[in-house]
C-alpha cells in the first residue's frame, strides 16, 4: 500500500519537481515532498539536476530524525567521493 502511494507521489514530483520545499543550510540543494500514507506523514528527499533536468531521489522516511539522518547520509557521500 505505501509503495503504491510512493509511486504516485514520485510521479507528481516528476511532473513538476519544484513543487516540493527547497531546504536551506546544510541541505540547501535538497528538495522535500511531504505526503501521507496509512495515517502517517512521510518525507521524500530529492535533488534536481539542472544539467539534464532529471530528479534524483535520495531518501524517504517519517519526520522523526529525517533531516538529521539525511544530512549525515549526504555528508558521508561527499566524504566517500573525495
Amino acid at each position: 500500500m505505501v509503495r503504491q502511494i510512493l509511486d504516485e507521489e514520485q510521479k507528481k514530483i516528476l511532473e513538476d519537481p519544484r513543487q516540493g520545499e527547497r531546504k536551506r543550510g546544510a541541505l540547501q540543494d535538497v528538495w522535500v515532498w511531504k505526503f501521507r500514507a496509512q495515517n502517517d506523514q512521510y518525507l521524500l528527499a530529492y535533488l534536481i539536476s539542472e544539467k539534464d533536468t532529471s530528479v534524483i531521489f535520495l531518501d524517504i522516511g517519517q519526520h522523526e530524525n529525517f533531516y538529521r539522518d539525511l544530512e549525515r547520509h549526504l555528508k558521508t557521500r561527499v566524504e566517500d567521493a573525495s
